[in-house]
């Protein structure tokens, strides 16, 4: 029997105690005794990065360095250590091993850093043996030894990149829900499984606050055609498959509802009317990790004005340029907050007007006002107070025909 190379990612929740990795054992001594041999990547136990950041909140909010990326990756170390153990146990014979030792290769962008290279010599050797490889997700090592770590979520990354290096036609990732749902449940009670999704629209989804899944992770599926699947930990049984657009037979107008709960707007005024001041902003702003969302400028006799969002994990960081960079005595500074996005995303708009006539329409029917908007080919987002969310994401899960029959 020709045994089959496939990489699996635990999430957090599914090894966050001991009887669920002994589950998620079980589960991978059978999927060896089926004739695979899994490459798993896991996260640490569920919460424990959060404590890890916690602690590191307490000593300095605003540090992001080797120190704080050393620190928030050491929860994925026992996590390993655990999996291989219950495996061992079961009689698998399994290699732990952290990103330094795998040679998962980053930049130094610390809490943040990119991928750009693995070295596949010691999986491979593993694969060809027989050997189950247990690998730290989330994280990876700069080229001066620094440990730095992906992001929140980022094990889903590094999964995705051991399935591209080592020429995976699809990658398996495991979490505490059954599949991509259209919109929140907990927010949506209607909410239905949606079985595929483009690259695409998983991509928007991922970056406009859907948690399932970690947008470099889809960005690298779709950039090495590695087709993901996401399933359930504790169910057997198919999940939602996210593969390029041209495998999907009917496309739906609108797929999901998408929304960010916690949303930062900053609104600067009277903005210096050289566009050099917008570089060195936005430059700042992106040497410091942060991802900027929606920009707006306007102008006015008394001059002009620019507002743009930011996430919450990224708020501290952007609030820290600012003060470095903005003129106090010349410059006014009003942060939004308790205000949320609001998304509708879907492949089927690029070829069907009247989508955005119809979200305003839903928006002006329930009296939410809109602060700030924007648009893609596929998707429509806007930044609403917080507590217009819930009528807000029910309507237009409505209104786009998305509602369980």
């Amino acid at each position: 029997m020709e045994r089959r190379v496939v990489v699996k990612k635990y999430g957090g929740t599914s090894v966050g105690s001991i009887e669920r990795i002994e589950a998620v054992a079980e589960r991978l001594f059978n999927d060896c005794k089926a004739g695979q041999i899994p490459i798993v990547v896991v996260s640490a136990m569920s919460g424990e990065t959060n404590r890890l950041i916690a602690l590191a909140q307490q000593v300095d909010p605003l540090y992001r360095g080797p120190a704080y990326d050393l620190l928030i990756a050491s929860g994925e170390q026992v996590s390993v250590g655990l999996v291989s153990m219950a495996l061992e146990k079961r009689g698998i014979k399994t290699q732990p091993l952290l990103a330094f030792q795998l040679g998962i290769e980053t930049d130094s962008v610390y809490s943040k850093a990119r991928i750009k290279n693995i070295r596949t010599k010691e999986l491979q050797r593993l694969i060809d043996q027989g050997i189950v490889p247990i690998v730290a997700g989330f994280q990876g090592v700069d080229e001066f030894s620094n440990v730095t770590t992906l992001g929140r979520g980022g094990s889903d990354t590094t999964a995705l990149a051991l399935a591209a290096a080592i020429h995976a036609s699809e990658c398996e990732i495991y979490t505490d829900v059954p599949a991509v749902f259209s919109a929140d449940p907990r927010l949506v009670p209607k909410a239905r499984e949606i079985q595929k999704l483009s690259f695409d629209e998983m991509m928007e989804m991922a970056s406009l606050g859907s948690k399932v899944l970690h947008i470099r992770s889809v960005e690298m599926g779709a950039k090495y055609n590695v087709r993901i699947h996401l399933r359930s930990t504790f169910e057997i049984r198919e999940g939602t498959w996210i593969i390029p657009e041209g495998e999907i037979m009917e496309q739906a107008v609108v797929s999901s509802v998408t929304h960010d709960p916690v949303t930062y707007v900053f609104k600067l005024f009277p903005i210096p009317p050289e566009t050099s001041f917008l570089s060195r902003l936005f430059t700042q702003l992106a040497d410091k990790g942060v991802v900027v969302d929606i920009i707006t400028q306007s102008q006015s006799e008394a001059g002009q004005r620019l507002a743009f969002s930011v996430t919450q994990e990224d708020y501290p960081l952007a609030e820290s340029v600012l003060q470095a960079l903005l003129p106090k005595d010349k410059l006014t500074k009003e942060v939004m907050s308790k205000v949320s996005k609001i998304s509708v995303v879907g492949v089927g708009m690029r070829n069907h007007p009247g989508v955005a006539a119809r979200f305003f329409s839903v928006l002006a029917e329930n009296n939410i006002q809109v602060h700030l908007v924007t648009t893609s080919e596929i998707k429509i987002s806007a930044v609403i107070d917080e507590a217009n969310l819930t009528i807000a994401a029910q309507a237009l899960h409505q209104a786009f025909d998305l509602d369980r029959n």
